[in-house]
This record gives C-alpha cells, structure tokens and sequence, in this order.
C-alpha cells in the first residue's frame, strides 16, 4: 500500500475471545486490567486486520490455563447449565442421530437450547438471567412478536450458545460422553429430579417428572419441523425452566453433585485451585484483589498464584512456575508493543523510525531484558514439551541480546508474522510499513497511552470463572 493508504479507516472491534484467556490490551485498561464484558451475545466481526492478540501469544496460555483447570473457560459463569445440559441430553436421546430441524442446520439440542432460553427470558428478571448466553437475541425476538429460530439466534451457537460454552466442561467431567448422557450426566439428574420432585423424569420410574420430559420433548419434536420454537406465551412448559433451572437456583442435591464432580480427583490441579479459593486465606485474597482492580471482571491472578503456590503440590507449582515465567516474557512483549502504537499515535500519520521507537521506555527494557526472560519461560516450559517447542517456534527471533533499535525491529516483524499466519488467509499487520523501515498505526488502533508497565498477567487463567462457580455452589461465605 502507498503512503495515502495509512489514511484508510479499517473498523477495528475489541472482539470477546471465547476461549476468554487474553485480558490485557493497549487501551480499555484500568490499573492494568482490561475491561471484558460478559456478553450474552457473541456475534463477532472481525475486521481485516483480525481481532485480539497481535503477538501470537495466546495459544500458550490457553495450553497452561487448559492444564491448570481443565474444561473451564472465564466465558463459563454457571455450573448449572451443566445440569440444563444433561436436561437437554436425556430429552434430546429421543431423536435418531443426525435428525436436523426444517431449517437443515439445528440439531435437536439446539431447539431445546432455544426453547430454554427463550423460557427464560420470558418468566425471568434480567438480573436472574445474567449470564444467560443468546438472552438479548431471544428478548429481542420477543420484542419483534416472532419465534426464536437459527436465523433470529447467535450465528455462531454450536461455540456461543450455553451449550457450546460449557461443552467441554461436560465432556471433561462426564455430564456428556460421544453425544449421550455420561456418568456424571446420569448422577445429576437423579440429584435433580430428586431436588425439584421430579421422579420419572430420568430413567423407567414413574412420577411427575415424566409428563413433564413428555412435554419438553414433544416442543422440541414441533420446533424441528417449524425449525423455530412452536409453542404460544401461554403454554405452561415455559415455566418449566425457570421453576427447574434458573442458573443460580441450585437444589441441595444437585449442588453437592457438581461440587463433588468439580472438587473430585479427576483434575488434582484443579481441585487443588478450587480448594485454596474457597478457603478462608483463597477468599479474602481473591476478594480483596476484586477491589484492588476496581470493578474489573479480572482481579490480578499472578498475586493469587503466588500465594497458591505454598500449598500446592510439586506437579502444580512446576506449573504455576511455567505460568509465571510464560506470562513475564508476554507482559514484556505487550508492553513493548503497546507503547510503539502509541509513539506511533503521537505522530498523527507521520512517518515513524525505528528508532524513535527504540527510545520509549517500555521499549529499551523489553530489549534489555527479552533474552533472560524467553530462555527462563523456555526452560520452565520444558515440562509441558508442545508448549516448549511451539514457544520456540514461534519466539526464538527475540531469544537473543540485542540493541533497542534491531529488538523493536524484530519485534515489529514477529507482529507482521503472526498476522500473516492468522487463518484463513492472512489478515493485515495493524501498522504500515513503508520501504524505509518507518511505520504509521492504521486509524483503528490508534493509542492515547502505551504499555501498562506493571507485573500483572497478559491473559487470565480461569479463577473468576471458578469464583463465579463458587458462589453459585454456596462455597464462599
């Protein structure tokens, strides 16, 4: 592109990951912490330039955060949509495999989804639904007098729906096992149907719970071949859900069922992260560093590891130590990146050297101190042996001492990388460079600060989200 093209607006969205690990990015920080919605609805844009994660750094973390607490996302806020989900499995194991709605596309699990949430958004207050995933799709159907159907839903369910979102957590703890009810799917509704008296809802015994899986399945068999819920705002059965599963409204049964399934041996990592966060040290911590963060979603994680590590077993704390090292070499990079965007904006469209770049603050200590922090994160990485050798890959360029001015350089071209890496095609560097090695930020991603410059983590690795399950559960004062 020519000079002129520095000129050209590219929309640029500060997209939610899913996956919900990348936490801190230039701009939309408070005291370091990046502030990420929950949104109940993700149908994400994403521009040419691509979303989140200029410097390819997430796939590590994922990898740790997967490690340390397997199944859970931070997008995850409820343990009860797993018990909503063995709902939808024994109601849904009346269709044959591969039976699609009307529309071609929605699986019978989806139009049990859509008459869940839209039963939800019906009967319940807003506040009783946060958290809810397609809540505001459903209310504004609702609005429009129309039914829910794929069209009107999240574009993307089978990722963004309650089901996609808490699909691997039900297939790590066994609520789910190759598209049928699993052990633990078993257990909790037995725990369930004795909560909410509904015998025979599950299983060959008669009682109330069997006319009301009769009802439920009998909606979902109509909503396949209209390919849209089928049943007017008088039917009773839209009561079902909030009466029977309202996320936060957890039976005594049913909530020692997910405890024990979320606590048990399966995952010593992750039982053993549950077990600090709910202790009384765990939970004055991670309440006094919500305060800390001033009202962010995202309290500082690498404080709360640090004091986890003491009580944690030599398995965990090499881990905790590959985190900690991992996420010091990524704050380097982040930092240093963040702040030539902002020397960039400074410029307003003027050509910028490297150079100038070299000069920044965040810049020169990232390039004194990048070598000793990628072989320390490398060597703590050698544990964990794809993520050793994918850190390798993907950052040996920045392993070696150097000048300011070759660092930024190279970290400058590690940015292009990545993005031209970005499936499917490619997507555009979020600068442009022209033939003298100068650069100017697109408009979308122009700064009004740098590199935060603190020692907090770059990403997050899933303690709000397993506070959120605690408080839930009743296992915090």
């Amino acid at each position: 592109m020519g000079e002129e093209g520095a000129g050209i607006v590219f929309l640029w969205l500060l997209v939610h990951n899913h996956l919900g690990l990348y936490r801190r990015t230039a701009g939309g920080r408070t005291g370091g912490t990046m502030w990420l919605p929950t949104l109940t609805e993700a149908d994400p844009l994403v521009s040419s330039e691509g979303a989140l994660d200029p410097l390819g750094l997430y796939a590590i973390a994922d990898a740790l955060a997967v490690e340390l607490v397997p199944g859970v996302r931070e997008r995850q806020q409820h343990p009860r949509f797993l018990t909503a989900m063995a709902v939808s499995l024994a109601v849904c194991a009346d269709f044959e495999d591969g039976v699609v709605a009307k529309d071609s596309v929605s699986d019978p699990w989806q139009v049990f989804e859509w008459y869940l949430v839209e039963g939800l958004v019906r009967t319940c207050t807003v506040d009783e639904i946060r958290g809810l995933p397609g809540r505001d799709k459903a209310a504004r159907a609702l609005r429009d007098r129309v039914p829910l159907a794929a069209l009107r839903y999240l574009k993307t369910p089978s990722v963004y729906g309650f089901h996609g979102v808490y699909r691997l957590l039900a297939r790590t703890l066994g609520v789910e096992a190759e598209g049928r009810l699993g052990e633990l799917g078993h257990d909790l509704l037995v725990a369930w149907g004795d909560d909410q008296n509904l015998t025979g809802f599950h299983g060959s015994a008669t009682g109330p719970g069997r006319e009301a899986r009769q009802q439920l399945v009998s909606a979902v068999e109509h909503g396949l071949k209209k390919g849209a819920t089928d049943r007017s705002g008088g039917w009773s059965g839209w009561t079902f859900f909030r009466d029977h599963l309202l996320p936060r409204r957890i039976g005594r049964r049913e909530r020692r069922t997910l405890v024990k399934a979320l606590t048990g041996p399966q995952s010593d990592a992750r039982r053993q992260v549950m077990g600090f966060l709910v202790s009384p040290e765990g939970q004055g911590l991670w309440r006094r560093l919500l305060d800390e963060a001033e009202g962010s979603r995202f309290a500082d994680e690498r404080a709360f590891h640090a004091a986890l590590r003491p009580h944690a077993s030599a398995n965990l704390r090499t881990l905790l130590d590959a985190i900690d090292a991992y996420e010091a070499f990524a704050q380097a990079l982040q930092d240093a990146f963040d702040e030539c965007l902002y020397v960039m904006s400074r410029n307003r469209g003027r050509r910028t050297p490297p150079s100038e770049l070299a000069r920044a603050r965040l810049v020169r200590e990232a390039a004194e101190s990048c070598a000793a922090l990628y072989h320390k994160a490398g060597e703590r990485l050698l544990p964990f042996t794809g993520e050793a050798s994918r850190f390798q890959d993907g950052f040996s360029a920045l392993s070696e001492p150097m000048g300011a001015e070759e660092w930024v350089e190279r970290l400058l071209e590690h940015h292009r990388r990545v993005q031209r890496n970005k499936p499917p095609n490619g997507k555009t560097p979020w600068f442009e460079t022209f033939d003298d090695g100068s650069v100017v930020v697109r408009p979308g991603y122009i700064r009004d600060h740098g590199g935060v410059g603190d020692t907090s983590y770059v990403h997050t690795y899933r303690t709000q989200a397993l506070w959120s399950f605690a408080e839930d559960l009743r296992m915090v004062s």
